[in-house]
């Protein structure tokens, strides 16, 4: 049986508020969000529809759901001895309103839930919008991703190809998975799905993806891209998700396809495959193929609901400026990096910062330092200026320069700063900065020491300008 958790909000006084987080089965989750609401819209509005506790019938409870971009509050009669049958569930929380909603805020954001549109991208390029989203979103294993553009590939030039896809990207990797499998219970496609449900270290952001055409002479994949309420559909599957009735086996053999019922398939497996030769894949077929396609279709129009058109770039701004105040860092003076283009820039000698939750941040100095910050969890940041460098060191292409050339730019630069003095003090940092990182660190250095000009005076300068 598959838990989440759920919110329970109730009124003792004039601003005195309770708010009781506790975890249920999700089947019962998904009951309670079938019950009509008092309340919907955004969090202050819930505050104000609460029913105060001495006005409410013994037994019924308040709870507060997502829905859409807002929040319902729905009271459900759970019976007298329900709270005294769950004292030991949860944590709960006394206070005045304002901490109430803070702590309210907080507990929707660790379930996963959204209290805003989700962004659909509608008739874009498939790998390439999924590839911009998950270089920002999963930060080791991004080669998961060309199984992906394998899977989404092969559909769209089956003629009788899956059209529909879950797809889900998180910190560690990233799953592509056909839609119907994931409505059919104990296949890996189902399980590998739900597999996630409240774990808010992997940072997880699911899509529902539909294959519309085929594009031009490079073939570009064109259809929808639509993020999912992850939360929300595991609580939907709960209550919407099939057992396998039948197992359709293709054996490498040409023409080769064979039916058996889905025990027989899952307890003789092995055996099947001696006896018929190599698998090369199984379709799981459900009882009630018309309940199962209603359910399926069903989940379209929730998805479809919640979601709100938006450009890929806009929706990665807003990934990102949600990662770092999710994290505590909210100066909003640097771009999040991925642990391995933190790597690379230390690596090459660029300023990296790691960023700490007090919303400080500190030069990361050596491999050691980003390890160490790396090991806690941390997040990594660098000004824009840098980062536009690394940019053009992950590209790992031919220098356009040789070294002497770099070396020469180098001394005419430092040379130059001599002679023009301030007034291109910052342009000349630039130039030098750029050439330095590009033949090293330790040959730069003597080279500026051989034109009488040290750092100390380079640095003076470019903060006078």
């Amino acid at each position: 049986m598959e838990y989440s958790q759920i919110n329970a909000l109730s009124k003792r006084g004039a601003n005195d508020y309770g708010l009781w987080e506790l975890t249920m089965p999700r089947e019962k989750i998904y009951e309670i969000r079938q019950a009509p609401e008092t309340v919907s819209g955004d969090l202050r509005q819930i505050f104000e529809g609460v029913s105060p506790a001495d006005e409410q019938p013994e037994g019924t409870f308040q709870f507060v759901l997502p829905h859409e971009d807002g929040l319902r509050l729905v009271p459900v009669d759970m019976g007298t001895e329900f709270a005294d049958r769950n004292r030991h569930n949860g944590t709960s929380v006394r206070g005045p309103r304002e901490e109430i909603m803070a702590e309210l805020r907080e507990n929707l954001k660790a379930q996963g839930y959204s209290l805003r549109p989700n962004a659909a991208f509608v008739d874009v390029d498939v790998i390439a919008t999924l590839q911009k989203i998950m270089e920002h979103n999963t930060d080791f294993y991004q080669t998961d991703f060309k199984y992906d553009m394998e899977t989404l590939r092969e559909a769209a030039g089956d003629r009788g190809g899956y059209r529909n896809f879950f797809w889900l990207t998180r910190k560690n990797g990233t799953w592509c998975f056909p839609e119907r499998d994931v409505y059919i219970q104990n296949t890996c496609a189902a399980n590998t799905w739900t597999y996630y449900g409240g774990s808010r270290d992997e940072n997880v952001k699911a899509f529902w993806i539909e294959l519309k055409r085929v594009e031009g002479d490079d073939k570009k994949l064109i259809g929808d891209i639509v993020e999912m309420d992850y939360q929300k559909h595991l609580d939907y599957l709960c209550t919407h998700s099939f057992a396998p009735a039948y197992a359709e086996v293709v054996f490498k053999s040409p023409n080769d396809v064979r039916t058996f019922p889905y025990r027989e398939y899952n307890e003789n497996w092995q055996s099947i495959g001696q006896r018929y030769g190599t698998v090369e894949r199984v379709k799981y077929w459900v009882e009630n193929q018309q309940e199962f396609a209603y359910a399926v279709i069903s989940a379209h129009g929730l998805v479809w609901d919640a979601a709100k058109p938006m450009e890929v770039d806009e929706y990665i701004k807003r990934l990102e400026h949600d990662r770092l105040h999710d994290y505590g860092y909210t100066a909003d003076d640097v771009r999040r990096i991925g642990p391995l283009d933190a790597r690379k820039a230390v690596q090459k000698g660029l300023c990296c910062y790691a960023l700490h939750r007090d919303g400080t941040r500190e030069p990361v100095t050596d491999r050691e330092m980003l390890q160490k910050h790396l090991s806690n969890s941390g997040l990594f940041g660098m000004e824009a200026q840098e980062a536009k460098l690394l940019q053009y060191f992950k590209q790992d292409c031919t220098p356009l320069f040789t070294p002497e050339e770099t070396r020469l730019i180098c001394s005419l630069a430092i040379q130059t700063g001599q002679e023009a003095g301030r007034d291109s003090a910052g342009l000349l940092d630039s130039i030098i900065h750029k050439a330095e990182l590009t033949m090293g660190q330790p040959e730069s250095a003597a080279l500026e020491q051989g034109m009488g000009l040290d750092r100390a005076e380079q640095e003076e300068l470019c903060r006078d300008s």
